[in-house]
C-alpha cells in the first residue's frame, strides 16, 4: 500500500509547487504597467526616460512621447491640458483636465474618438469602438472589469499601474493608457 501512495504524494507535491510558482509569475511587476486584455497579457516597463515592452518602445522626454507601439510611429507633444501630434500618421488631439483626483481626457487619438476617465475608484476608457469599464481593486493602482466588445466567455480586463506612471503628468498618463491599449 505504501508503494502505491508514494507516487501520489509526489504528484500532489509537484502540483502544489507548480501552482505556487504560477502565482509568483503572474504577480505584476512593480516597475511596469501590467495589462491583461481579453486573453493577452503583457507588461510595459516604465522608467524615467522610457516605456518598453514587446512591440512598444516609447521615449519620455519633458513635453513629449516618441517612439513606436503596436499601431505604428508615436510622436506626441504634451502641453498643459493638451496632447497633440500623430500616431501611425493619424492625428492626435486630446483635451486633458484634472479635477481633484479625477483625470479626464477627450478628443481624437490616432484619427478616432477616444476618452479616458480615471479616479481612484474607477477607470473608463473608450478607444476603437470599445469601452473599458474597470473598477478599482486597489484604489488608484489596480483596476479590473469588462470591455463592451468582449463576449461573455472572455475574462475580465485588468490594468495595474506602477509608481512611475502615477507620478507622471495628467497628459502623459492619458496618452500612455491609450497607447498601451
Amino acid at each position: 500500500m505504501k508503494r502505491l501512495l508514494m507516487p501520489l504524494r509526489r504528484g500532489v507535491l509537484m502540483v502544489g509547487i507548480l501552482m505556487g510558482t504560477g502565482v509568483a509569475v503572474s504577480a505584476p511587476r512593480q516597475d511596469a504597467i501590467a495589462l491583461r486584455i481579453a486573453r493577452q497579457q503583457y507588461n510595459l516597463v516604465m522608467t524615467g526616460d522610457e516605456v518598453t515592452g514587446q512591440d512598444f518602445q516609447v521615449s519620455r522626454t519633458p513635453g513629449a512621447l516618441r517612439g513606436r507601439n503596436h499601431v505604428g510611429v508615436v510622436d506626441l507633444q504634451l502641453k498643459k491640458g493638451d496632447v497633440s501630434g500623430t500616431l501611425a500618421g493619424s492625428m492626435v488631439n486630446l483635451k486633458v483636465t484634472q479635477e481633484g483626483d479625477t483625470l479626464s481626457a477627450k478628443g481624437g487619438f490616432g484619427g478616432r474618438p477616444a476618452t479616458v476617465k480615471m479616479s481612484p475608484d474607477y477607470l473608463e476608457i473608450y478607444l476603437r469602438n470599445c469601452t473599458y469599464r474597470l473598477n478599482a481593486r486597489e484604489p488608484g493602482r489596480s483596476y479590473a472589469g469588462r470591455r463592451s466588445c468582449d463576449r461573455a466567455s472572455v475574462p475580465e480586463s485588468e490594468i495595474w499601474l506602477p509608481d512611475e506612471f502615477l507620478a507622471a503628468s495628467p497628459e502623459e498618463r492619458a496618452a500612455l493608457l491609450l497607447l498601451a491599449i
